[in-house]
């Protein structure tokens, strides 16, 4: 299978081809980790959410849909099984009571620790391809690319101005 051509700037093309690889990317790496974690009943997501957690401390259940870059509603059903297995509480936000706080229990902060060595491996080995410098080049377009847009500024008009 031969890859698809380089598409030009602002194509309809560049924009399928940017999507396929971001997409293709993110599927290689989790496919990785899933090889490591599935034989034991463990899901990717959850790795994902625990550590987020572990390395950001509590959050909204919205705030980590929006950083893991899933539904809200795939979060929730994920983090009910995190939560039964008692890795996670969710507990209600004392400044906002429509929104829920997650948190690690110390149960979740050790199986974190028990499988952080072997998702680590596993991601090295995909992302080991690329030079330490093409990582980090890697990185910085993609939070160029995520980070928020500011709208243009529209002059005002002055009065008497044509």
């Amino acid at each position: 299978m031969h890859p698809p051509p380089r598409a030009a700037v602002g194509t309809l093309a560049e924009f399928e081809d940017v999507a396929r690889l971001i997409s293709q990317a993110r599927r290689k790496v989790w496919s990785a980790v899933a090889r490591i974690l599935a034989p034991e009943g463990e899901a990717v997501l959850g790795w994902a959410l625990v550590a987020v957690l572990s390395r950001l401390g509590p959050l909204s259940q919205r705030d980590l849909a929006d950083i893991i870059g899933q539904h809200p509603a795939g979060i929730s059903r994920q983090l009910a099984e995190l939560d039964k297995a008692g890795l996670t509480t969710r507990t209600e936000d004392a400044s906002d009571r429509r929104c829920r706080l997650v948190a690690l229990t110390p149960h979740g902060r050790r199986w974190h620790r028990r499988w952080r060595p072997r998702v680590l491996h596993a991601v090295r080995q995909v992302l080991g391809v690329l030079e330490d410098a093409e990582r980090a080049a890697l990185r910085s377009a993609l939070r160029k690319l995520l980070a928020p847009q500011v709208p243009p500024t529209r002059t005002r008009r002055t009065k008497g101005a044509h």
